[in-house]
C-alpha cells in the first residue's frame, strides 16, 4: 500500500518552489495535528507476532463504515520505533471518514516471548491450588464453577493414578476394556498437558502467582509495557492513548497501567493542576465519584464518565512537547479474568478487599482520600493533585464480556469487572447466540461474500466498537452530553 504522503514509487514527486512550499506547510500541519494511539496486549498462549493485531484492526477500522468511505479502510503498516521488538510493526491509517479529521496509529504490545519456560508441574499446583480450597474462601458467585472444576480435577487425579499404575497390579485390579481406556486417557492428557496446560494456561499460572520463579517474568513484562506507555506520551504524535487488553492481556494491562501512572513525578501533576481548568475539573470528578459511590446508578456512573473525560481533556494540553502527564484516554478489557481477580490476585475476598483499600490494586472511580468533602487527591505544595493509584480518574474502564453457558459455552474466562473494581467501570454484557466457546471471538467478523457487505455488524463487534469509542461518542445515558474535541486549523489541513 502507499503511504499518502509519498508517490507509488515511494518517493515524493517533483515539485515547482512555489508548491514545495505549500506542501512543506501542509506536512508541518499534519505532522503536528494529533493521532489517537491504540494499543493491543494479546492474550495467553503462544501467540505470534502481529497475528493478533491485524484481526483487530480489520473489526475496528476497516469493516466500519461509520469511519471509513464504503469498506475501503486502507490500512498500512510501517516501522514501530515505539516497541523494541523487529517483529512488530506499527498499523496507521488514513484520515476517518468525517470532521473532525483523525489519524490512527495501532500498535502490539507482545510479550509471550518473555513468558517462556511453563512447566507442567508449576501450572497444576496452580490449578490445584485454585480449587483445592475452603469452600468459604470460594466467592459465592463462583462456587457452581469451582464445584464443576473440584469434580473434575478429583476424577482426573484418579485416573492419573490408575493410568500410572505398575502393569502387574493394574492388571490384577481392572479388565482389558478398562485398561484400554486408561491407555487412552493417560495418551491424551499427556498431550493436553504439553499442548495446551504448559503453553497456555501456564502463562496465567506465571503471571498470577508472584513467587520467586516467576518474578523476573512479571518484570520483564510489567517494564516493557510502561516503557511502551511512557514512549507512546513523549512521542509528541499523539494527544490519545487507548489500551486494549484481551484474556490475561487485560491483567497486564491494568498492571501496566498502575505502575505507569504512578511513576508520574508529584512536580509534574502539580505543574499542570496549577491551571484553573484542571484543578476544577478534578474537583468536579471527585464530587461525581462520591455521588457514584453512594447511588450506583447507571446516570450518576455516566455523570463520572463525563466528567472524566473532561479531566482527560484538560490534562492532555502539552502533547507536542511531552508536557502532559497523562494521555491514556481508556481501558478496555475484553474476555478479561479480571472478574475473578478476588481468587486470581488475591486468595479471597477479604484479601482483595484489602489490596484495593490499601491501593495495592486500582479502583475505578479510586479510593478517596477523604470523605467529606470527596477527595482522591492530596495538597502538593499549593494545589491538589491525584494519588498514585487513581489511573481510573483521567482513564475509563470499558470491560465487554459473553456471560458462561453450562460453563463450555460463551466466556467462562470472563464476566462483569465492576463488582469487584468499583461502579464507574462499564461492563458490556454481549448476549451469548448458539451452542459456542466465544472467548476468542470479540473482533471476529463475519467470512463476506464478494460483492456483499456486512450489514448490521454483529453484536460483539458493535459492542467492541462501543467500548473503544474512537469518535469520542457522548456516554449513554448521560445528563450532560460530552462534546468531542473540536479539530484545531492544523486538524482540518
Amino acid at each position: 500500500m502507499v503511504d499518502p504522503d509519498t508517490s507509488a514509487s515511494g518517493e515524493a514527486p517533483p515539485r515547482s518552489a512555489a508548491s514545495g512550499a505549500a506542501a512543506a506547510a501542509t506536512t508541518d500541519e499534519r505532522a503536528a495535528a494529533p493521532k489517537t494511539a491504540i494499543l493491543l496486549i494479546h492474550g495467553m498462549g503462544e501467540q505470534r507476532p502481529m497475528a493478533t493485531l491485524w484481526g483487530f484492526v480489520d473489526a475496528i477500522w476497516s469493516r466500519d463504515p461509520n469511519l471509513v468511505e464504503d469498506y475501503n479502510g486502507e490500512i498500512y503498516a510501517k516501522p514501530d520505533t515505539i516497541n523494541d521488538n523487529f517483529e512488530l510493526r506499527r498499523v496507521t491509517t488514513r484520515y476517518w471518514k468525517g470532521n473532525p479529521r483523525r489519524r490512527v496509529d495501532f500498535f502490539e504490545f507482545y510479550w509471550a516471548h518473555m513468558m517462556r519456560g511453563n512447566t507442567i508441574k508449576s501450572t497444576v499446583e496452580w490449578i490445584l491450588g485454585l480449587f483445592f480450597r475452603s469452600p468459604s474462601s470460594v466467592p459465592t458467585g463462583l462456587r457452581a464453577v469451582w464445584l464443576a472444576g473440584l469434580v473434575f480435577l478429583t476424577a482426573a487425579i484418579g485416573l492419573f493414578i490408575a493410568a500410572t499404575l505398575p502393569k502387574d497390579l493394574a492388571q490384577a485390579l481392572f479388565d482389558k476394556p478398562t485398561l484400554l481406556i486408561l491407555g487412552i486417557v493417560s495418551t491424551l492428557s499427556g498431550l493436553f498437558a504439553a499442548r495446551w496446560l504448559a503453553p497456555v494456561a501456564g502463562d496465567a499460572a506465571r503471571y498470577f502467582s508472584p513467587i520467586p520463579d516467576n518474578v523476573e517474568a512479571r518484570q520483564k513484562i510489567m517494564r516493557a509495557g510502561v516503557d511502551v506507555i511512557e514512549k507512546l506520551a513523549r512521542s509528541g504524535d499523539y494527544d490519545r492513548i487507548i489500551v486494549v487488553g484481551h484474556s490475561l492481556g487485560s491483567a497486564i494491562g491494568l498492571d501496566i497501567l498502575y505502575q505507569a501512572f504512578g511513576r508520574v513525578a508529584p512536580r509534574d501533576w502539580a505543574r499542570v493542576h496549577k491551571r484553573k481548568t484542571v484543578a476544577d475539573a478534578l474537583l468536579a470528578l471527585e464530587k461525581a465519584a462520591a455521588k457514584l459511590e453512594a447511588s450506583k446508578s447507571e446516570t450518576d456512573l455516566a455523570d463520572y464518565r463525563v466528567h472524566q473525560r473532561d479531566y482527560a481533556a484538560a490534562l492532555r494540553d502539552g502533547w507536542q512537547t511531552s508536557e502532559a502527564p497523562w494521555l491514556v484516554s481508556d481501558f478496555v478489557t475484553l474476555g478479561s479474568p479480571l472478574s475473578k481477580a478476588n481468587v486470581l490476585i488475591a486468595h479471597d475476598q477479604t484479601s482483595f478487599t484489602d489490596l484495593a483499600d490499601r491501593r495495592q490494586i486500582p479502583t475505578c472511580p479510586p479510593k478517596l482520600e477523604q470523605h467529606k468533602p470527596p477527595r482522591f487527591s492530596f495538597p502538593q505544595g499549593s494545589v491538589a493533585i491525584p494519588h498514585f493509584a487513581a489511573v481510573f480518574a483521567p482513564s475509563l474502564w470499558t470491560n465487554v464480556y459473553f456471560p458462561s453457558r453450562l460453563i463450555a459455552f460463551g466466556d467462562i474466562i470472563s464476566g462483569p469487572a465492576s463488582p469487584l473494581f468499583g461502579p464507574a467501570v462499564r461492563d458490556i454484557r454481549v448476549p451469548v447466540i448458539g451452542l459456542r466457546f466465544r472467548h476468542n471471538d470479540y473482533w471476529r467478523l463475519p467470512a463476506l461474500e464478494p460483492g456483499r457487505e456486512a450489514s448490521p455488524p454483529p453484536v460483539w463487534i458493535d459492542a467492541l466498537r462501543q467500548a473503544v469509542n474512537l469518535r469520542l461518542a457522548p456516554e449513554p445515558g448521560a445528563p450532560v452530553l460530552s462534546a468531542p474535541p473540536q479539530a484545531t486549523p492544523r486538524e482540518e489541513a
